[in-house]
């Protein structure tokens, strides 16, 4: 990969608001975990947790915002927000998030139970990771392109291994990268009915270790091209990423694979060398959550990749100092290593020593902080639905940080098959009739489903993630696609409003019977990455798998990861799944943020993305190219972001007709041209872009538009 330097870095953690604190903190020794103030309910075991300190004004259901906003205000220097100035489009910000602004949505379910409808749509229109971000970008002026992704606790690693790709790729020269979670009831009821928290201390790898001890934070860095930086900031980096790894168990939606072998293959993806062979870094920062399950399986994964040298790897569990940041953990992690690092120490791990019989060679740094200054540092994040990430950071730009040429921006994108499942029923054709048709669409029948799904497998699941599954099957079937090249697939699951109905089933129990009676099940099905997760699972993709989460232009969004990752030769082919599940509330709260009513339908499309230049002529046959994906953002101004996306565009797009969907939501999107066709299709969310794609497929060159109301502009170039 091109060598990313990491230029700032700013975190909040429970064991302080700054870095500086927080590895002051680390060289004493210190434990961040303690009696929660601002958990929503108290739990009848205080079983603690890794809180960052914040003032008494500043708790409550705004706490992901707040965190957000700060820790990027702490990041961008004064030369930094000048570049903005003069650049703002060429500034995009990838950020990994486990629950997004779910604290709104307990605020949410109590407004409704005191029949607060007003009061209960305002709380969950700001659930979703679009009103966060739009939140805390209000006063940061940065217009390129901006999005969300899930996979459960190693989101941080996996936005900032994506954010990579898309500075290799040339989409942006500058990118905000890490992530953020507040604690919150909804996950602190979750993980302790599944029994992974600890009553007693977190003590990862110790012979009696019990579960993790849930926290929150957020760390970010700001990523630019190494070979961007000119002689005179050299200064200012504080490290180089150099290796990147991505994986899927395909083995359980809560529970790591017992041999570690998603984790080692994301591992060695990212330590292998130039010739493939593998670097053994100064010091590796393990997941090491303190469960049962987590712990054994990551040491099966450092067997493996390591052999009979794990005995030389320095290792430590940073969470064990300040709880489970969950989509904060991996950069987290990495921010707090650098700056140990920096300082002359490396950190050590809290608990109660090592199990020196079932883990007889691993070298796990404990007691006091030990004097050093590790330079080649690799992190460890894995997540529900068994996503793995890495990623190898080195303090030595001269240390194995060769420069590679610029990649080129121009390579199009070629859309080879689709599946679908929408009210219209199965399959592409079925719904590009049915768009012919302005009348009012039906309701999303079940029965479409039936012939796609296992129904022994899948009838536990929430919808959302069955639209998903029999999108892709549908897509798979229709594409002679083979089960094995399914599994070495990448999948992007994209979607808005999440699995709605698990969700509120699961919150209102929660609030209704307490934080210590939760239902494990719905909290499982109800995390933001469920799709990725369950669709990894149903086809056994090994492949990365990830979920672009809490935008309508959210297919838009993964389209661009995706089309990063193939410009620059990482992937071969990625599947794009973009689904919305109808629910009462969400119709309800949508409706509140349009001009007019808000006619939701499940649905979901799936799209088979390759490179479109093959010069082999080899390959399936597009079905429709997209030469460019431009993304816009404007904080609740989705007009002003469509009007910036079109001034953008206009060299490249002048006389092109311009598309969106004849929902609210586009009016902004059809705005600034008058040369804009509306197609009359329902509103599926985040799948409604992908259904307005299918239907312009064809003819001339076009430039199809889409809008989110919490202030983004996303569009695609077709033809």
């Amino acid at each position: 990969m091109t060598p990313v330097a990491i230029t700032r870095v700013a975190i909040r953690s429970a064991l302080g608001n700054t870095l500086e604190e927080t590895v002051a903190a680390l060289r004493r020794s210190e434990v961040g975990v303690r009696t929660p103030s601002d958990l929503e309910q108290t739990p009848k075991v205080d079983a603690g947790a890794g809180e960052v300190p914040l003032s008494g004004s500043d708790r409550g259901a705004w706490r992901a915002e707040i965190l957000l906003r700060r820790t990027i205000a702490d990041l961008l220097s004064a030369s930094d927000r000048a570049s903005i100035d003069a650049g703002p489009e060429r500034w995009g910000i990838v950020l990994g998030t486990t629950l997004a602004g779910m604290r709104h949505c307990g605020v949410g379910m109590r407004a409704d139970e005191a029949s607060s409808l007003d009061e209960a749509d305002d709380a969950y229109a700001r659930t979703c990771a679009s009103s966060v971000l739009s939140h805390a970008l209000r006063d940061c002026g940065i217009s390129g392109p901006t999005l969300t992704v899930s996979c459960a606790c190693a989101s941080a690693l996996s936005a900032v291994n994506h954010a990579c790709s898309l500075l290799e790729s040339g989409a942006v020269d500058f990118v905000i990268a890490g992530g953020y979670d507040p604690l919150s009831e909804f996950v602190y009821g979750g993980f302790t009915a599944l029994q992974l928290v600890a009553t007693g201390p977190l003590s990862p790898f110790a012979p009696d270790r019990e579960g993790m001890k849930l926290g929150e934070g957020a760390a970010l860095f700001l990523l630019r091209r190494a070979r961007d930086i000119v002689s005179n900031e050299t200064g200012s980096v504080r490290g180089f990423i150099v290796g990147t790894g991505e994986s899927s168990d395909a083995h359980h939606l809560t529970q790591p694979h017992p041999e570690g072998s998603g984790a080692a293959r994301a591992l060695l993806a990212a330590i292998a060398g130039a010739e493939g062979d593998r670097r053994i870094p100064d010091l590796l920062v393990a997941h090491a959550t303190g469960t049962p399950g987590n712990d054994g399986s990551e040491y099966q994964a450092y067997r493996a990749v390591f052999g009979d040298e794990l005995r030389k790897v320095p290792i430590v569990g940073l969470k064990s100092r300040f709880g489970h940041p969950l989509g904060a953990a991996g950069v987290l992690e990495v921010a707090s290593a650098l700056g140990c690092a920096e300082a002359g120490f490396v950190p050590t791990t809290a608990g109660r020593g090592r199990d020196r019989e079932a883990f007889p060679d691993l070298d796990l740094i404990e007691g006091n902080a030990r004097v050093g200054a590790p330079r080649d540092i690799v992190v460890l994040s894995a997540g529900f639905g068994g996503a793995n990430a890495a990623t190898r950071v080195v303090r030595d730009p001269s240390l194995n940080c060769p420069s590679a040429p610029p990649t080129s921006r121009s390579m199009p994108l070629a859309v080879t098959a689709v599946g679908a499942v929408t009210p219209a029923g199965r399959g592409a054709a079925a719904l590009v009739a049915r768009m012919q048709d302005p009348s009012c669409w039906p309701a999303f029948s079940e029965e479409t489903l039936a012939p796609l799904l296992d129904r022994s497998r899948t009838r536990r699941l929430a919808l959302l993630p069955r639209l998903m599954i029999a999108a892709v099957r549908d897509l798979a079937e229709s594409s002679g696609l083979t089960a094995d090249e399914l599994s070495r697939t990448p999948l992007l699951a994209a979607n808005w409003c999440g699995a709605a109905d698990f969700t509120e089933r699961y919150y209102r129990d929660l609030v209704r019977a307490g934080l210590d009676l939760a239902n494990p099940m719905l909290f499982a099905e109800s995390v933001p990455n469920i799709g990725s997760a369950q669709c990894s699972l149903a086809f056994g993709i090994t492949a990365p798998s990830l979920s672009v989460i809490g935008r309508r232009t959210a297919g838009l969004e993964a389209m661009l990861l995706a089309h990063a990752r193939l410009t620059s030769g990482e992937w071969s082919r990625a599947i794009i799944v973009a689904a919305e599940e109808e629910h009462p509330i969400v119709a309800r709260t949508l409706s509140r943020c349009a001009p007019r009513p808000v006619h939701l339908r499940s649905g979901a499309i799936a799209f088979l993305v390759e490179p479109g230049c093959d010069s082999r002529g080899e390959g399936r046959r597009p079905i429709f190219t997209v030469d460019g994906i431009h993304g816009r953002t404007a904080p609740f101004a989705p007009e002003q972001a469509a009007r910036e996306l079109f001034q953008r565009a206009a060299e490249a797009t002048e006389g092109l007709l311009a598309t969106t969907s004849n929902a609210p939501f586009d009016d902004p999107a059809a705005k600034p041209t008058r040369n804009c066709r509306r197609l009359s299709v329902a509103e599926i969310g985040a799948a409604t872009p992908f259904a307005v794609m299918l239907a312009d497929a064809g003819g001339d060159r076009k430039l199809s538009a889409f809008t989110d109301p919490h202030g983004a502009c996303w569009a695609a170039t077709l033809r």
